[in-house]
């Protein structure tokens, strides 16, 4: 009995009460913005300013349910020192929370929690859009929960960000019903497409797979906006590293483009982004297939002025 005491008492004074190690090094300080936007991403980007000699973080999220705190999500860094983008969607209303903290890679503590940031899961909404990382957010060495990479904040229409990075349109389609429904928008924006083509999609299976996403809008008495597939920049896109398997990427794009541009509610985001070769303009981006910051201001003023235009009376006026 003695033995089990002495045991115990070792292991409070080792690893203190609440089971944390004592801790080396400060917690880290957040950078991701989710309580900044009208809507948090469906899903989040959460970054943080590395700590010296890190490698390892946990970042957890928490419900606010009846004033207690209850743990949804525990992860650990797996993109780069400063970031993790929670592959579970936000489709539950609530209020919520996330911290970060340092472990090592056995998941020990090293630091405390870092300062709280609450963010708000709300429904329905009016407007959303669905797609991949051009609108779910990002740039080079800039993670996608600050808002200066969604074009998003450049709209002065508040716009619930369903979108997820790496997405083609089959996939888009394929979680349609558990990302969209549970949002109810009224209006539906379609950005997608750019994956598809670069790794050789044909235009037929890109324009049925758009088709099946309409046609999963009308049903639900969504209206379905179209953007236009936005243009990439091969010399670029190769010097990155990035697929690009079809060589007549260009002919595929234009072809499903004219079928967006057929449909009745359709905006094309293309103008201010192509040099005279249709190619993404090369000082408007850090890798040829996502636009920089004066290509989503381009992208996120244009939806602004189409939006205005078409849906006045879903835009409220202060």
């Amino acid at each position: 009995m003695l033995k089990k005491i002495f045991t115990l008492v070792m292991t409070m004074c080792i690893f203190g009460f609440g089971g944390q190690v004592d801790a080396e090094k400060s917690p880290p300080i957040l950078t991701a913005e989710l309580n900044q936007s009208d809507f948090p991403q469906l899903y989040p980007t959460y970054s943080w300013e590395p700590l010296p000699d890190t490698r390892y973080y946990e970042v957890q999220v928490v419900k606010i349910e009846n004033a207690r705190d209850v743990i949804v999500r525990s992860l650990v860094n797996d993109e780069a020192l400063n970031r993790v983008t929670d592959g579970t969607p936000f489709t539950e209303v609530g209020d919520y929370y996330w911290q970060v903290r340092v472990i090592n890679k056995s998941g020990k503590p090293l630091s405390d929690w870092s300062d709280r940031q609450n963010f708000t899961v709300s429904a329905p909404v009016t407007f959303a859009v669905l797609g991949d990382s051009i609108s779910h957010g990002g740039a080079a060495y800039i993670p996608a929960g600050q808002l200066s990479c969604q074009w998003e904040t450049y709209c002065d229409v508040s716009i619930k960000n369903l979108a997820r990075s790496g997405d083609t349109t089959q996939m888009i389609l394929d979680r349609f019903d558990n990302d969209v429904l549970p949002f109810q928008p009224k209006v539906l924006l379609i950005m997608a497409g750019v994956n598809d083509i670069r790794i050789g999609i044909s235009a037929n299976e890109i324009i049925k797979n758009l088709e099946l996403i309409r046609d999963k809008c009308l049903a639900n008495n969504i209206t379905p906006v179209f953007c236009t597939v936005t243009p990439m920049n091969p010399k670029l896109i190769r010097k990155r590293g990035i697929d690009l398997t079809d060589k007549d990427w260009m002919t595929t794009r234009n072809q499903v483009n004219f079928w967006i541009m057929q449909r009745p509610y359709f905006v094309d985001v293309t103008g201010k982004l192509t040099d005279n070769s249709n190619y993404l303009r090369a000082e408007l981006t850090p890798d040829g297939l996502h636009p920089a910051l004066r290509g989503k201001i381009f992208i996120g003023q244009t939806i602004a002025n189409y939006l205005h235009e078409n849906f006045p009376n879903y835009i409220n006026v202060d």
